[in-house]
């Protein structure tokens, strides 16, 4: 799974948290034609837990337990919903199809899987190696593709937005919204948090755009 292996290297300097997955790689790549079942386990793990985290990156408000409680289908099916919103290059048909293939590599994982759920021996049914080989190949396509979309995106609108380190904006609050003896632009960040953020935004693309303006005045365009 060099492919995966080499694009976590890549973008280790701002993701350096997805070198967890590191071993996960090691033990599909170690066990898929000794212990094929192990193997396919692991992709299974691997795919889902690379989904978990960038729903978690995506969106910092869901918390640990809820992602916990969801099915892997529905995890990997909201991953590509929420990388397809915020990248517009990512395939809509790949998105449709793909959970097809990811359920079914679920459910050979909870019918034949050696770790999480315990087999009576011997073991009745067991996975042919080379089809080991396929599930890990389509793991690997899957897997670079999801990390490849997610570390395209611009992550800056999950950090944390302090009021004090707004001064012009708020003070650009007051100004519109003069309410006597109190601070519109502290209320409205205290009690609608979201409304607050997204005219920050605003407010913050207009003085870009006006700065740009200002600094190619009277440069002809090519």
């Amino acid at each position: 799974m060099q492919l995966v292996k080499t694009l976590i290297h890549e973008n280790s300097e701002k993701f350096g948290h997805f070198s967890y997955y590191e071993t996960v790689i090691e033990v599909i790549e170690q066990n898929v034609l000794s212990q094929p079942d192990i193997c396919i386990e692991s992709c299974k793990s691997l795919i889902e837990g690379i989904s978990k985290t960038i729903l978690k990156a995506l969106n910092p408000a869901q918390t640990d337990a809820v992602l916990n409680r969801k099915v892997f289908k529905d995890l990997f099916r909201e991953a590509l919903a929420a990388l397809a919103q915020r990248n517009p290059t990512m395939e809509a048909e790949f998105v449709r199809r793909s959970v097809g293939v990811v359920q079914v590599i679920g459910e050979i994982r909870d019918k034949r899987g050696d770790i999480s759920h315990g087999k009576i021996a011997p073991k009745e049914l067991a996975s042919y190696a080379q089809f080991s080989k396929l599930i890990m190949h389509m793991t690997e396509g899957i897997a670079f593709y999801m990390l490849d979309q997610f570390f395209q995106i611009d992550l800056s609108f999950t950090e944390v937005v302090k009021y004090e380190d707004n001064d012009k904006f708020n003070e650009f609050l007051d100004r519109q919204n003069p309410m006597p003896g109190l601070s519109y632009s502290k209320a409205l960040f205290d009690q609608d948090n979201v409304s607050y953020c997204e005219q920050l935004l605003d407010y913050q693309t207009e003085a870009e755009e006006l700065l740009e303006d200002t600094i190619f005045e009277g440069v002809p365009e090519l």
